[in-house]
């Protein structure tokens, strides 16, 4: 076999290894999709009601895991005296804005599923608006970091 076909039979099977490669990842993706999707399917669709405590129970983990995260977050900060420190308006002002939002995405599914569609547009546009309001609220109560004075330079 000459050079030049040997050189041309290499690019022919790295050509094949990448489009290979890419069917398997194609094709690895779908199957571990599939082995993950299809039992919580039959699981939800077969058993209502443990299926929903499940739900629950994971987003109930999920939002544990995410104030503890927020909480070891605040305790290494304290530490960092070049942040500055929160107040504590700001996070009761983030408390204020979390149940409202919570409480307006109930409202809008209820309105939705009730079908009362200008009340859950006013509804909508009054509940951005006081999200909006609080997170500005909030932005502005944060403690600022002092500005650092410069040193005077008398000798030049």
């Amino acid at each position: 076999m000459s050079r030049s076909a040997r050189s041309l039979f290499k690019g022919w099977i790295q050509a094949g290894r990448g489009i290979g490669f890419f069917v398997l990842l194609v094709g690895g993706c779908g199957v571990l999709g599939f082995a993950i999707a299809w039992p919580l399917w039959f699981f939800a669709t077969s058993q209502h009601t443990a299926y929903t405590i499940f739900v629950l129970c994971l987003v109930a983990a999920g939002i544990v895991a995410l104030a503890a995260r927020g909480a070891a977050r605040r305790r290494r900060a304290a530490r960092d005296s070049g942040g500055p420190r929160r107040s504590a308006l700001a996070t009761l002002l983030a408390v204020v804005q979390v149940v409202i939002v919570l409480a307006g995405l109930w409202a809008e599914a209820v309105l939705i599923v009730r079908r009362i569609w200008l009340f859950a547009a006013v509804a909508l546009l009054a509940w951005a608006a006081v999200v909006w309001a609080l997170g500005i609220a909030r932005r502005a109560a944060k403690a600022r970091k002092q500005a650092a004075v410069p040193a005077e330079n008398k000798g030049e």
